[in-house]
């Protein structure tokens, strides 16, 4: 059951709508979602099973936690099976940035978890909202209150605000220096603000603003051609045109004509959301991440009868690890020799948010629980005070250390991480 919830009137100008996506008891959910590239952002809180997030040529991501699906240049495709129980805002363009207390920029295509973004507030939330899963008007009130209390509308944000307005009125199509010159303010200052209230540059939401014309257009009118499109909309020739095209939607222009929903508000940003299992369908622009591509991901290793096989930084020893998303909290079974280990499953996502913010290479640091960690490693990290979960990742008593062992080389089979292989003193740093 998909369900909507419009937010306070306070919150209009910053957020589009909340969200539901559930599954009645017993109901196996397929659901999947293609994101176009749009300058929005999602905030989403995941009670259900683990979902897919694949980008176009790249092995899909499996997410377990909520997350702010942020500021993205890429299209997306989300996968969800089995038992759907999802709540989302729907932000508008720039609407994240009054929420934050930290440049929009920080979270371009990433997606970061909620302590990393609000704190104990944002992990308080989630729970609210979990115990009210089947009232999305409560659950709607609880996010009222949520970003009413945290909403921050200051000067530069307005002064950011008008030059957006300028930019969405000439379609994308004024020159970003003339704009920035009429506004009163000077092209780095505006880079700036853009870096902070939207995560990209005036350029690039410039063509996102001319892309999304194109797509209306081409949206509401079955009979259109692509000719007279990427005319009206300043592109110099139709081969421009669809290589905006694919680079934000994956796709070719084909298959969007007419697809457009009755009485969508003029700054609709269209998406496709739609039932794998409903094969008729599968309109034929989404043929960048086939199905059959998806099916084979939608179990991937990590599961119990399947384990990521790993070896140490050093290559001297193997182990296996496999994620038990049905404990809870959610856990990491590292298996080496006859000894087991349990790490929080959301040691990867909070791991590698930190490489993340660290930027640079960041030194193992392995040690057993009852050693002392070196200072500035990711051993030390893995049962710090300072991290999102305040203390050790590690939950076997006498067990709890060696993080900086077993989980960097699961951050490399990810694709998240780079690893150094030496005998001894590695590093790693985040993709």
């Amino acid at each position: 059951m998909y369900r909507l919830a419009v937010p306070h009137a306070d919150l209009l100008p910053f957020v589009e709508h909340y969200w539901a996506v559930s599954a009645a008891p017993g109901e196996v959910v397929d659901l999947s979602v293609d994101v176009y590239v749009d300058a929005r952002a999602d905030l989403i809180f995941n009670f259900g099973g683990p979902y897919l997030r694949g980008i176009a040529g790249r092995r899909p991501v499996r997410h377990a936690v909520s997350n702010l699906d942020a500021q993205r240049t890429l299209p997306i495709r989300i996968v969800q099976r089995g038992a759907v129980a999802t709540v989302g805002v729907r932000f508008r363009v720039g609407g994240l940035a009054p929420f934050l207390g930290r440049p929009v920029s920080a979270y371009t295509n990433r997606t970061p978890g909620l302590p990393e973004v609000f704190g104990s507030a944002g992990t308080q939330l989630e729970k609210s909202l979990s115990r009210r899963r089947t009232d999305i008007g409560e659950q709607g009130k609880l996010l009222d209150a949520f970003f009413r209390e945290r909403m921050v509308v200051d000067e530069p944000y307005l002064a950011f605000s008008s030059v957006k307005k300028v930019m969405e009125d000439g379609g994308g199509l004024v020159a970003v220096d003339e704009i920035a010159r009429a506004e009163g303010v000077s092209p780095r200052n505006l880079g700036r603000l853009f870096g902070r209230f939207l995560g990209i540059s005036p350029k690039l939401y410039a063509r996102i603003v001319r892309f999304q014309k194109a797509l209306r257009l081409l949206m509401n009118d079955e009979k259109t051609q692509l000719g007279t499109v990427s005319a009206e909309c300043g592109y110099f020739d139709q081969s421009h045109f669809i290589r905006d095209f694919r680079e934000f939607t994956g796709g070719v222009p084909r298959g969007y004509k007419g697809n457009y929903p009755p009485k969508a508000p003029a700054d609709f940003a269209p998406n496709v959301v739609r039932f794998i299992q409903d094969e008729g369908n599968r309109p034929p622009h989404l043929s960048w991440y086939e199905e059959d591509a998806m099916a084979k991901a939608a179990k991937p290793k990590g599961a119990r009868d399947d384990p990521w096989l790993l070896k140490t930084p050093p290559g001297t020893s193997a182990y296996s690890m496999y994620r038990d998303d049905e404990a809870d909290p959610p856990v990491l079974v590292c298996q080496v020799g006859t000894t087991t280990l349990k790490y929080q499953a959301r040691a990867i996502e909070d791991l590698h948010a930190m490489l993340k913010k660290a930027g640079d290479w960041v030194p193992l640091g392995s040690a057993d629980e009852g050693k002392p960690a070196e200072p500035g490693t990711v051993e030390e990290w893995g049962r710090s005070p300072k991290n999102p979960v305040k203390g050790w990742y590690g939950l076997k008593k006498g067990l709890r250390g060696r993080f900086g062992m077993y989980l960097p080389p699961l951050l490399e089979a990810l694709g998240l991480a780079e690893l150094e292989h030496n005998p001894r003193g590695n590093r790693m740093r985040a993709k």
